[in-house]
């Protein structure tokens, strides 16, 4: 149900054990890659190659070793193809060797000086996953030149420039319209921008398989997979089979957000939901409720929870098979303390959301007696961890981590490319598209969550199954509504459309050689 994603040491751990504790050359690997890139290549732009001729762009390391090799093989298919060493300062043992074999065959090396050379496709073998530096000053402007062109752009590994464990850029970096990968995806293939700098990904068998690594596996993407058993429930299941959400939500303005997490919940296929409310909320205000949901007035103060409303809340929860607490709950001082003596004292499983989240800011979190879920947005985890949401989104794959530390469970970083981590590793999300964005689309998932919980599944994989569920489902409303218009109800409305066709769905759908669209030139 997930892919296996590497960060940059655990690749270069993994290159390091099959060569010297597997036995494979590195020459081998090295070829085996080349060969790979040059069948992408050929596959989306044969016609350009074959009639303009391609140029690698080829760095001092083994990326730009690659490139020699992916040089050296398509002028022996008949194709002109030249390389300039951009960076021309000592090589590594194995991009020399490739060198040698690429002039043997009549490749001709240049360096970057005066007229940059046109071609049908370039090659960016410049840096792969290795790089720590910059890229800047001249190399910089040659990347923007790249960058400028209408020339399509093939990536050996990764653009050049982005960082392999973050996804950030590096000073300047590539854009390329496809990557060929090698092995595994790396992280940074999944964050932005590094994913937007990547185009198409092509993950490729070159003879080093993290199949005989699983140790240096610690992160997943997430495919449709996921979403395998949910589709289908036993001829003798009922309500109470599927479990009983409490949700703990609404408040003076906010009601809408307890409808969007209720209803998700029910589509989600919590068997029974059951919302709490503050008393002082008016009646008419729960209009609009699906009258499936269940409702329980709690009493109050004022329109908002407080300390009055703990005991009867955890009365409704001890007999719930899970809580969803925050949506719409307000930021009062006395809904903060309701909130942090909720999650102190509850023992159901909890998924916290938004106004929850808020709640808990520069406090110590309870220990969890049952498991937790935490669904911030950059902006919440930034105040939970007390820096900028700049930092957060600089380092997400850090962030989450601390998050879930922080929490005592499982943490869900919200954004392009959701990250879940906890005690189960880090999961990483390609579904879901920048329409998503819209008011309530952070309640439908806490309720999506918060039936996954109900019905028995641990934290993490109810956080994974739920954010591919609702980014699919965000997919799928997009397809028909448009990205510009989507609601989060619309999200709703697509849920029952995505898992009835889960079972059609490519395991790897994210990472093809032939997406939709590819056509050859």
């Amino acid at each position: 149900m997930t892919l296996p994603l590497l960060s940059p040491s655990q690749m270069a751990e993994m290159d390091r054990r099959t060569i010297d504790d597997l036995g494979v050359p590195g020459l081998a690997l090295m070829e085996s890659a080349a060969g790979r890139c040059v069948d992408a290549l050929l596959t989306r732009w044969g016609r350009l190659a074959r009639t303009l001729g391609v140029h690698v762009w080829a760095g001092p390391g083994n990326n730009g070793g690659d490139g020699f090799a992916i040089a050296r093989r398509l002028v022996a298919l008949g194709i002109e193809c030249g390389v300039t060493l951009a960076v021309p300062t000592a090589l590594s043992e194995d991009c020399a060797s490739q060198r040698v074999m690429a002039e043997a065959h009549g490749v001709l090396v240049g360096e970057a000086s005066g007229a940059l050379p046109a071609a049908g496709v370039y090659v960016d073998a410049l840096f792969g996953t290795g790089l720590r530096r910059p890229i800047a000053g001249a190399l910089a402007a040659t990347v923007q030149w790249l960058n400028q062109q209408s020339t399509p752009v093939l990536c050996v590994d990764i653009p050049s420039g982005v960082h392999g464990g973050t996804g950030q850029v590096l000073g300047a970096a590539v854009r390329g319209d496809v990557t060929v990968t090698f092995a595994a995806a790396k992280l940074g293939h999944f964050i932005e921008p590094g994913r937007e700098h990547r185009g198409d990904l092509l993950v490729a068998d070159i003879g080093a398989s993290p199949h005989f690594h699983p140790d240096l596996v610690t992160a997943h993407l997430l495919d449709g997979r996921v979403l395998d058993g949910l589709t289908h429930g036993a001829r003798s299941a009922h309500k109470g089979t599927f479990g009983h959400l409490l949700v703990v939500a609404g408040g003076p303005g906010k009601v809408g957000a307890a409808r969007l997490t209720c209803e998700a919940a029910l589509r989600a296929g919590a068997g029974l939901v059951t919302l709490a409310v503050p008393s002082g909320i008016p009646e008419d205000s729960l209009a609009g409720l699906r009258p499936e949901v269940m409702v329980e007035r709690v009493p109050c103060a004022g329109g908002a929870f407080d300390l009055q409303s703990l005991e009867p809340v955890l009365a409704l929860a001890a007999s719930r098979d899970a809580v969803a607490i925050g949506p719409g709950v307000g930021g009062a001082p006395e809904t903060a303390q309701f909130v942090r003596g909720l999650l102190a004292a509850c023992s159901s499983p909890t998924v916290i959301d938004a106004d929850g989240l808020n709640a808990m800011v520069g406090e110590r979190w309870p220990t969890a007696r049952a498991p937790r879920v935490a669904t911030p947005h950059p902006g919440e985890a930034a105040r939970l961890l007390g820096r900028p949401t700049a930092a957060i989104q600089q380092a997400r794959v850090e962030a989450v981590g601390e998050l879930a530390s922080l929490i005592g469970g499982t943490a869900v970083l919200k954004g392009a490319g959701t990250l879940v981590a906890g005690p189960g590793g880090l999961l990483i999300n390609p579904s879901g598209n920048p329409g998503m964005g819209t008011a309530g689309s952070g309640d439908v998932l806490t309720g999506v969550v918060g039936a996954l919980l109900a019905g028995g599944l641990d934290g993490h994989w109810a956080a994974g199954r739920a954010v591919y569920w609702h980014g699919a489902a965000g997919d799928h409303a997009a397809a028909t509504l448009g990205e510009r218009s989507l609601l989060a109800s619309d999200i709703i409305q697509a849920l029952g459309a995505v898992l009835s066709r889960a079972d059609a769905e490519p395991a790897a759908r994210w990472l093809t050689m032939a997406p939709p669209g590819w056509a050859s030139q």
